[in-house]
C-alpha cells in the first residue's frame, strides 16, 4: 500500500525539477478538470513551440499537460513521536484540542491551556498530542458503531467485552 499523500504538498512541476537528479514522486494531467493519474515519476519535460507552456513525460514516456510534483516540508517530515499511549493531532485540517491535549514546547511535553481558555484551535507550527491509552474512550467511541449484540471484541488494552442486548459484559 503506498502512503498517503497531503494535498497540501502537492506543487506545480518546473523545468528545474527534472534536473534535480531525484526521482520526484508525481501527478499528471491533461485537463483541468481531469482526474489526476498518480503514483507516477517525473522524468522529463519540453517545450512547445511558440508557448510558453512545457509538456512533462512520466517514467514511462508519456507526454501530459499538466504536472505536480509531491514535496513535504521538512516539518512535516521532521514530526516528533508523541511517545507510547499517545498520538499525534491531526493538521491537514488542525484537530480541534480537548482537555489534557499536551503540546510541544522546548522539546518536552506540556499540558496545553488553550482548551481550558475555550480557544480550541491548535497553535500554528506547533506539535500536540493526545492520550490514546485504555482509559480513553475516545478509543471505544470510534468503534461503538461497529459493535454487533452477541459478539466478543478485544479491546487495545486486551481485556475482552461481550456485546449483550443489555449492554457489555467484561472477560
Amino acid at each position: 500500500m503506498s502512503e498517503q499523500k497531503i494535498e497540501q504538498f502537492w506543487r506545480d512541476a518546473t523545468a528545474g525539477d527534472t534536473t534535480s537528479g531525484k526521482h520526484l514522486a508525481a501527478r499528471f494531467r491533461d485537463y483541468p478538470n481531469g482526474n489526476w493519474a498518480d503514483n507516477r515519476t517525473l522524468a522529463g519535460w519540453r517545450r512547445i513551440a511558440g508557448e510558453p507552456s512545457l509538456i512533462f513525460y512520466d517514467e514511462a514516456g508519456v507526454a501530459w499537460f499538466q504536472c505536480q510534483v509531491y514535496e513535504p516540508q521538512q516539518w512535516w517530515l521532521n514530526r516528533p513521536d508523541p511517545g507510547e499511549g499517545y498520538r499525534l493531532l491531526e493538521k491537514f485540517p488542525d484537530e480541534e484540542l480537548k482537555k489534557g491535549d499536551e503540546w510541544l514546547r522546548y522539546g518536552e511535553w506540556k499540558e496545553t491551556e488553550r482548551p481550558y481558555s475555550g480557544q480550541t484551535k491548535q497553535t500554528y507550527g506547533a506539535w500536540y498530542r493526545r492520550r490514546i491509552g485504555p482509559n480513553n474512550p475516545e478509543k471505544l467511541d470510534s468503534c461503538v458503531d461497529h459493535l454487533e449484540v452477541g459478539k466478543e471484541y478485544r479491546l487495545p488494552n486486551g481485556q475482552g467485552i461481550k456485546v449483550t442486548k443489555k449492554g457489555f459484559e467484561l472477560e
